[in-house]
């Protein structure tokens, strides 16, 4: 199993619904589009700073919810 199948199953074994599709917690298009400009290697690390930034707000959002 090549490592995108294995991160590629990490994500499908950990969302599974929880947050649907288009919720404040997800990546938009136009932030997309602006690390599409970057250079790869620093687009790859704010992608990760973000997606943990995104994900603390999201865990925050459940935790209230409960």
């Amino acid at each position: 199993m090549s490592e995108i199948e294995k991160i590629e199953r990490y994500i499908s074994k950990r969302e599974s619904g929880k947050f649907p599709f288009g919720t404040p917690y997800q990546m938009c298009m136009s932030e997309l589009q602006s690390l599409a400009q970057m250079n790869a290697v620093d687009a790859v690390c704010l992608a990760f700073d973000y997606g943990r930034a995104k994900g603390y707000r999201a865990a925050k959002a459940e935790a209230r919810r409960t």
